[in-house]
C-alpha cells in the first residue's frame, strides 16, 4: 500500500510540473512559394509563416501559385484575386495577375 501512495504521489507531482511547463513556442520557418506565369517563366520566394502580411513586388502575371507546404498561405492580386495554399498544393490563380501581398501561417 505504501508503494502505491508513494507511485501516485510521483505520478501527480509529474502530471503538475507537466502543466506548469511553458508551451513550446511555434516552430516558425520560411515558406517557399513559386509563382508561375506564361511561356515558362516564373520566381520563387521564401517567405515568414508569421501571418502577418508581405508585398510582393514582382510584375508576373501570375497564373498559378505552388508552396511546397508546411503553411495556410493566401495571395492577393491586382485585379482582385484572392488565392488560398493549404500545404503542398499548386492553385489556379483566375484570371492571371499580377500578386501584390501575401500572407503565410504555419501549419
Amino acid at each position: 500500500m505504501k508503494t502505491f501512495a508513494i507511485t501516485t504521489a510521483i505520478a501527480a507531482l509529474l502530471a503538475s510540473v507537466a502543466t506548469a511547463a511553458p508551451a513550446q513556442e511555434a516552430r516558425q520557418f520560411q515558406a517557399q512559394i513559386t509563382f508561375y506565369g506564361a511561356a515558362d517563366a516564373s520566381y520563387s520566394m521564401s517567405v515568414r509563416t508569421d501571418g502577418l502580411t508581405f508585398v510582393i513586388t514582382n510584375p508576373l502575371s501570375v497564373s498559378k501559385i505552388e508552396s511546397l507546404g508546411g503553411a495556410t498561405c493566401a495571395f492577393d492580386g491586382i485585379d482582385g484575386s484572392h488565392s488560398v495554399v493549404v500545404g503542398a498544393q499548386t492553385v489556379d490563380v483566375g484570371p492571371p495577375q499580377t500578386q501584390i501581398s501575401g500572407s503565410c501561417l504555419a501549419l
